[in-house]
């Protein structure tokens, strides 16, 4: 496939740790920058609020959380006061719990993250205003464990991780003992590939349902609109491209990490990367270099 040399050669000359590319449930391109990459355990940042997502879904499947229109405070009940009760556990998934969000750099340092978010002050009411918040992603990584008895960690390993075959990975922690919602994974190339396997076959692997096709379909619908070709979802991005004749959705991470995909053409793109300007360029990769060569199925 000519189209996917040119790709290959494009990437070759940026900052690109690795690239596999899926069609049609099989794989068409691999792609690492040493032989490293293949096994390396890649930081995927802001990616981790994908998959906790996904982990959310098969809570509520379970049971364990009743809806996504669960107040906060019923897990959270110490901080039950007039300026929580509101916010619900779509708020959080939607980034748009109206709470001030003061950055990473100041949650980090501090004793307790969950009390750091659940202090910050409203400043929208719950619903309006979408603000980008690891704090909101921690909270649902809180309110996992609370509700599993388990930690966010274990809950994915047994429900999500070893059905799917993911074994080697790593989840950072809080002081807490909380696993990292915004940032914590880090894992392979492969199996960042396999998350984009399991949604885009609407949450099932080989013969299994790991989480309900409805929460595949309400996790990636559009809710929350930022820009003219940009809306958020459930921890989930929706990012028009030019002259799209399809829909595509992407979990992404800091410095470029991508699980891209387009549905109508069975298309999957994984990217880990180190590019510090400008990382939105490899969605021009997707859209210039592969896009216009995969048919719709």
């Amino acid at each position: 496939m000519e189209y996917l040399i040119e790709f290959e050669k494009k990437i070759k000359k940026d900052h690109i740790d690795s690239v596999l590319v899926q069609n049609d449930n099989r794989l068409i391109f691999e792609y690492y920058r040493n032989r490293k990459m293949k096994e390396k355990q890649h930081k995927i940042y802001s990616i981790t609020k994908s998959v906790l997502s996904i982990l959310v879904g098969i809570a509520i499947d379970k049971g364990f959380i009743k809806d996504t229109n669960t107040s906060i405070v019923d897990f959270f009940p110490e901080y039950n006061d007039d300026a929580n009760n509101d916010i619900t556990v779509k708020h959080l998934l939607t980034m748009t719990s109206g709470l001030h969000w003061p950055g990473n750099n100041r949650m980090i340092p501090s004793k307790n993250w969950v009390d750091f978010v659940m202090q910050q002050e409203k400043v929208h009411p719950p619903g309006k205003e979408m603000v980008y918040s690891c704090g909101s992603s921690h909270l649902l990584s809180a309110i996992l464990q609370s509700t599993t008895g388990i930690s966010t960690e274990d809950f994915a390993n047994k429900h999500l991780f070893t059905p799917l075959g993911i074994t080697n990975y790593k989840w950072n922690k809080d002081a807490q003992g909380v696993n990292i919602g915004g940032f914590g994974l880090s894992m392979k190339t492969a199996d960042m590939l396999r998350i984009g396997s399991l949604y885009l076959n609407m949450g099932k692997w080989k013969s299994k349902q790991i989480v309900s096709a409805r929460w595949v379909k309400e996790s990636t619908r559009p809710k929350v609109k930022i820009d003219d070709t940009t809306s958020y979802a459930y921890h989930w991005w929706n990012i028009a491209l030019e002259n799209q004749t399809a829909t595509f959705f992407c979990a992404s991470g800091y410095e470029g990490q991508y699980i891209i995909l387009a549905p109508e053409y069975k298309l999957i793109t994984v990217f880990t990367s180190s590019i510090k300007d400008e990382p939105r360029r490899i969605l021009d990769y997707f859209q210039n270099y592969l896009l216009p060569y995969t048919t719709i199925q």
